[in-house]
């Protein structure tokens, strides 16, 4: 019986860690949205991704089931991240992006209206009609 417990367990983790790995590359869609990097920056991005994920996913194995790696654990992790995708999907990373944005233009927009004051102000003297 504590062995049927104990792969529950692992199968309830395998299905976390799936989720828990979709919303970190909701992190990295994030910072795409936000600084908008090239082809070799997306690339880097992804490979700095799958290394670390897969280490992560690794360690979990090793630790939880002394590395042996079940057909349901790769069930449960595809799942996991299958099911975060689709419900949530782009729409947490979509809704941040456009309130960081949104958050920079307030703040920006008085600095906006400053300067164009000043430009006005400064351009009006020297101009002759």
């Amino acid at each position: 019986m504590e062995e049927i417990k104990n792969q529950l367990i692992f199968l309830l983790g395998s299905f976390l860690s799936g989720i828990l790995v979709m919303l970190a590359y909701e992190a990295v869609n994030i910072f795409r949205g936000l600084f908008r990097p090239g082809v070799f920056g997306r690339l880097f991005l992804d490979v700095v991704f799958f290394i670390i994920s897969g280490v992560c996913v690794f360690q979990m194995i090793f630790l939880c089931n002394n590395g042996t790696i079940r057909s349901f654990f790769v069930f449960a992790f595809g799942a996991g991240a299958i099911l975060y995708r689709k419900t949530v999907g782009t729409l947490l990373s979509d809704l941040f992006v456009k309130m960081v944005r949104k958050i920079c233009y307030l703040v920006s927009r008085p600095f906006a209206i400053f300067y164009r004051k000043v430009a006005n102000k400064l351009k009006k003297p020297g101009k002759k009609s």
